[in-house]
């Protein structure tokens, strides 16, 4: 991989790129995330990553939505408000358990295998464009 940016709030970043917003993941989740995004097989594309976190403001979170082409987040999160959002989503995908909305989305992320697919597909498809 060429470039990774990682962005947290309140900044962002203008440039083309496959857009990953990670909301509120655990260290583990994040290492899988990491781990896929550094043996990920992208040649020149770019990849920039929004964090957040539950203590940040909802208003970037948002925003970063609407800009990503994947969002990753975490179903156990205590905001289960967002979770349920986020689920909706139909570039999301997920780690753990989505509690009573589990037939909303089947995305769910088991294996840094997995991951890297999600990653390497959006990459081939910003090419097409």
């Amino acid at each position: 991989m060429d470039k990774i940016i990682l962005v947290t709030p309140p900044d962002d970043v203008f440039e083309d790129a496959v857009r990953i917003l990670a909301f509120d993941l655990t260290t583990e989740q994040n290492q899988i995330l990491s781990n896929a995004i550094n043996n990920i097989n992208l040649s020149d594309t770019k990849l920039i990553v929004y964090v957040y976190q539950n203590s940040d403001d909802s208003k970037w979170l948002l925003d970063k939505k609407q800009k990503s082409s994947i969002i990753i987040f975490n179903a156990e999160s205590y905001n289960q408000t967002i979770v349920g959002y986020l689920a909706a989503q139909n570039n999301s995908y997920y780690f753990g358990d989505l509690r009573s909305i589990g037939d909303a989305n089947s995305s769910r992320i088991n294996d840094e295998e997995y991951m890297i697919k999600i990653i390497e597909k959006k990459g081939e498809e910003k090419k097409l464009i």
